[in-house]
């Protein structure tokens, strides 16, 4: 009696398990897949809870995600249907419905989908303008705006050169002409040295072991999140926090990250650290931002939005740093280009200043061709809210139910033969500004370079990006001459930005 009755009970929470787990992740996704298949959208097999999530983990382990979505799109066209397990994800390529996605008018009716606050919440918590949504992310968006003024940006001038300056003067008394080094590791360590000295000040100098924290977090943490969320351990909240899957890696590296950020923030606000800028720095700005009500970030609003930018900011300008720096080897007029423009503008080894910056116009065009073709988040989402209908002015509006979860590839928009003349080709020129007016090419289409994103949730740090890029690229290129390692594998591999799969080898000397 006593063990039909257990075998009962066990089949009702059985029988209970599977019905949550259709109501949750079958049925919406399924219900979703109709409405757009009905309107003539192709798409990969409807596979229920895994879908393609096995042949995706494959790819990405092998370098190769980008060129799965291109087979995609042989197959389907530039609008089809995949699911990343039990989430679907309608991809766009074509600029004219991204348009009606991002534009100020249609950001009502989307926001980032709550499986990317799932996955990165453990590192940067979810109150940032990476993952917050609605009125929270409107008001920290005009909390944090006047962060990013130029004026402020200018006063974190002094840092990226002097970061910068140290680095290289230790590559070059540290290395010969025959040494190999890893390049992608270079920059990471200058970018995360120059972001978190710009939020945190004075104390991220002095902290001991400040740098192999963040570093550890922004690594290590980061690859055990996605080994964890592409085998759906996220999914589910009591199997999450069994000890397993790497999760050991992910519980010490967020305790001691979020440790050193709360002492920061403690130090700050007693008056035991500065800013290392000539004016205030992020951290600084984060903690005197009022909103419209006179109120202030919390602690935790403070802490999230600071590993945001510093996660964001050294990751992004990192990889943008590696892929130019490989184009420059292998255009060898391009390199020469841009060492003709620095001698010019930065004669004798000057340090460049905020005025000099802006005359550095084929550096500013290397890297903007750079952000076209490898361009930091090749992939970015958004997920609708309100139904809306897109491509009203073409042949075939699109109907897009709540809850369907778009995948822009930016990467493809950017090669894309319709608007880039030679688009695989590498062409610094055609980011020249006019001479007359000083105004860059038009693009022949608004939403057709999208290295950001748009809209109102583009990236606000992208400024300081570009300005940190130009700073470190003109640097290296005056007083450095790099020749690219023979014989290695450049591939890139995703995780939140692209960067190159296994660096980026090459031989430095001094100039």
């Amino acid at each position: 009696m006593i063990l039909q009755l257990f075998l009962y009970i066990f089949f009702l929470l059985i029988l209970f398990s599977l019905i949550c787990i259709y109501w949750k992740f079958i049925r919406p996704t399924k219900r979703i897949y109709d409405i757009l298949r009905s309107q003539g959208i192709q798409s990969e097999p409807f596979i229920p809870i895994i879908g393609q999530l096995p042949e995706l983990r494959r790819y990405r382990e092998e370098g190769r995600l980008l060129e799965y979505h291109q087979k995609l799109t042989e197959k389907h066209g530039l609008i089809y249907l995949f699911f990343l397990g039990p989430y679907t994800r309608l991809v766009i390529q074509e600029p004219n419905l991204i348009a009606d996605i991002l534009n100020r008018t249609s950001a009502q009716n989307y926001i980032k989908p709550a499986d990317l606050s799932i996955r990165l919440k453990p590192l940067i918590g979810i109150h940032n303008l990476l993952v917050s949504n609605g009125i929270e992310h409107e008001r920290a968006r005009k909390m944090l705006n006047p962060a990013f003024h130029f004026i402020n940006l200018q006063s974190m001038i002094s840092i990226m050169t002097y970061q910068t300056t140290k680095t290289i003067d230790t590559l070059l008394e540290s290395s010969s002409s025959t040494s190999t080094i890893n390049l992608t590791t270079i920059f990471n360590k200058l970018t995360l040295s120059i972001i978190a000295s710009c939020a945190f000040g004075r104390n991220f100098e002095t902290i001991s072991n400040a740098r192999d924290i963040i570093a550890h977090a922004f690594t290590e943490v980061l690859a055990a999140i996605v080994y964890r969320a592409s085998r759906m351990i996220l999914l589910f909240p009591i199997i999450s926090q069994l000890p397993f899957w790497q999760k050991n890696i992910v519980d010490q590296g967020t305790r001691e990250l979020n440790n050193f950020v709360d002492q920061i923030i403690t130090d700050r606000r007693q008056g035991r650290s500065q800013s290392l800028c000539t004016g205030a720095d992020i951290l600084d700005l984060l903690l005197s931002a009022v909103d419209t009500q006179g109120q202030s970030f919390t602690d935790q609003e403070i802490k999230d939005q600071a590993l945001t930018f510093v996660l964001a900011g050294h990751e992004t300008t990192s990889n943008l740093m590696s892929w130019a720096m490989y184009e420059l080897m292998i255009n060898p007029s391009v390199y020469q280009a841009c060492q003709n423009e620095i001698d010019r503008i930065l004669p004798n080894g000057m340090i460049p200043t905020y005025e000099h910056l802006n005359d550095l116009q084929i550096i500013e065009a290397v890297l903007q061709e750079t952000l076209r073709l490898y361009p930091p988040a090749p992939f970015f989402i958004r997920q609708c809210i309100n139904e809306q209908i897109i491509g009203c002015t073409t042949d075939h509006p699109l109907r897009i139910p709540v809850g369907t979860t778009i995948l822009i590839n930016t990467y493809a928009v950017h090669r894309r033969s319709e608007y880039w003349s030679r688009p695989n080709e590498f062409d610094y020129t055609r980011w020249i500004r006019d001479p007359i007016t000083d105004l860059k090419p038009k693009l022949t289409h608004p939403f057709c370079y999208l290295p950001f994103a748009a809209g109102p949730r583009n990236c606000i740090g992208q400024n300081f990006a570009l300005l940190e890029a130009k700073v470190m690229l003109a640097m290296f290129i005056q007083r450095c001459h790099f020749e690219l390692e023979s014989g290695q594998k450049i591939i890139p591999e995703i995780r939140i930005t692209m960067r190159p799969k296994y660096g980026l080898l090459a031989r430095i000397s001094k100039r």
